[in-house]
């Protein structure tokens, strides 16, 4: 007699299916984009050296991607300007081989950006390695771009006492790791002043965690916000609390300047010594140092930037969106009526 299979024992079946056929899927896509790497590759090596010897010129071009797209059946990807940019591709990188093998595992239109919009190979390493590590797309390293991430990630000084604090090889890693300065992207101006501000970017970093452990970087996962603890018989609140599964230890992260919270009441016995991360607005790098002089625990001071902010003499005193349009809505409709 058969019997019917339980849900607790039908339950992880269906979840290890799910992450075979994921795992499958992503494979399938690494390949195809490697096939598709290489074959603009040698495609701009053949326009490359070939406009080289006969000196093509526009029309020749433009024949070669008529041509082309009508032989495919219309494919797209053959236009003149993917061909220019095949083409640029191949004198772009054929001098930088650690490049190019970084870039085929990119995606092509993430791939054309980069090539665009940065020329330093510094730079150019960083935004592919950002592409290929954490898979994200086009508009997110546009972003990225936009924001100077590079300069202030690798060009600005980092602010710790990782070294005083932590095991030397740990302390190697906790610094990689660490940022001079983040920043956060929002869709609307944060508003407010103190702590007012502070917990309007808590509640957005929450809203956009996935963002958020982007911005923050790689292993990252998000535990809680306001993570309570009770530690002699005083309560902590930690703003955002994160585990980091490369160096196995907790990332404390503190929104304004205050004295670090007991966190090895949270740590299991297993993990390294917990991290704390104080994020500000306005850092002042030579008072953040002799500030960490007397701090016996990891710490980390860096500065937050805000893509918008409004600034708090205003708040309150603009016009609530909705309310404004339902006043303009109105007076359309009474200006229709006297008509």
């Amino acid at each position: 007699m058969k019997q019917d299979i339980l849900h607790e024992d039908y339950s992880p079946i269906l979840k290890e299916a799910k992450q075979l056929v994921i795992t499958a899927q992503q494979r399938f896509l690494q390949k195809a984009n490697l096939e598709s790497m290489n074959l603009y590759w040698y495609l701009g090596e053949l326009l490359a050296k070939t406009a080289k010897r006969y000196q093509w010129g526009q029309q020749v071009l433009e024949k070669l991607s008529n041509d082309l797209s009508t032989y495919f059946n219309n494919a797209k990807g053959y236009s003149v300007q993917s061909l220019r940019f095949m083409r640029q591709f191949y004198c772009e990188y054929i001098e930088y081989p650690e490049l190019l093998e970084i870039a085929k595992n990119v995606r092509w239109r993430t791939n054309i950006l980069i090539m665009t919009r940065i020329k330093d190979p510094k730079a150019r390493k960083f935004y592919l390695e950002m592409a290929r590590d954490t898979l994200c797309n086009r508009d997110t390293i546009d972003i990225q771009i936009k924001s100077q991430v590079y300069e202030r990630e690798c060009l600005q000084d980092k602010t710790h006492n990782f070294k005083k604090t932590l095991p030397a090889k740990l302390a190697e890693k906790a610094d990689n790791l660490l940022k001079p300065s983040y920043f956060i992207e929002a869709t609307k101006p944060f508003s407010g002043s103190g702590k007012v501000l502070e917990k309007h970017i808590e509640n957005h970093m929450v809203q956009h965690i996935k963002k958020t452990i982007m911005m923050l970087g790689k292993g990252f996962t998000f535990i809680g916000n306001q993570y309570h603890l009770e530690v002699k018989g005083n309560e902590y609140f930690i703003d955002l609390l994160f585990f980091n599964r490369i160096l196995r230890t907790l990332f404390c992260v503190e929104l304004k300047s205050k004295k670090f919270k007991a966190d090895d009441y949270v740590k299991l016995p297993d993990e390294n010594p917990s991290i704390g991360l104080i994020l500000c607005t306005d850092r002042n790098t030579v008072e953040a140092d002799y500030a960490l002089r007397d701090i016996h625990k990891p710490m980390g001071i860096a500065e937050i930037q805000l893509s918008k902010i409004l600034p708090s003499d205003l708040v309150d005193k603009l016009p609530d969106p909705r309310q404004l349009e339902d006043e303009i809505l109105q007076e359309l409709a009474e200006t229709k009526q006297e008509k």
